[in-house]
């Protein structure tokens, strides 16, 4: 009589396989969900910087003149405090440092110019593209982000300014 152990049949393998991936997925996309369901809404200024990308669609790189850029950070976790400038929100100086209070979005420097915060870029359906790429252009446009409390940071739309 051959014994065979729970853990090598085909089934409870796949279904192992299926539960990493999904524990997977989940650890993706936790900071930007955490921000969408948890996190204050700010309005950033925001500017274009590649509008409409043919081989990913109907996407805005964003860009925002409010936030400091990273020209002689280190590589690694930094954070941008947010100030209220008006009826906008604008970074202050750059920190290695987590604030210990106010609104701050955590990002990721690469050690030169462009932070990664999480925030860079946008999905529109086709049908809205022409019209947010005017919004940008014209500088009339600025996005609503949602800041959850340890920083991470989600677009979820653009609203005038």
């Amino acid at each position: 009589m051959i014994s065979r152990s729970v853990f090598s049949s085909r089934p409870v393998l796949v279904a192992a396989a299926l539960v990493l991936q999904a524990v997977l997925l989940v650890v993706a996309v936790a900071p930007r969900l955490s921000a969408r369901v948890t996190g204050t809404e700010y309005r950033l200024a925001v500017g274009p910087v590649d509008p409409i990308d043919p081989l990913r669609g109907a996407y805005a790189r964003l860009d925002y003149p409010g936030l400091p850029r990273a020209d002689d950070q280190q590589p690694g976790r930094v954070y941008v405090p947010l100030v209220r400038d008006g009826r906008l929100w604008k970074g202050s100086t750059i920190v290695r440092q987590r604030p210990a209070s106010g609104p701050y979005i955590a990002c990721e420097s690469a050690g030169y110019r462009w932070l990664s915060c999480g925030i860079d870029s946008l999905f529109l359906p086709q049908d809205k593209a022409a019209r947010v790429q005017d919004e940008l252009a014209g500088d009339r446009a600025a996005a609503i982000v949602k800041i959850d409390a340890n920083g991470n940071a989600a677009v979820v739309g653009l609203a005038p300014r």
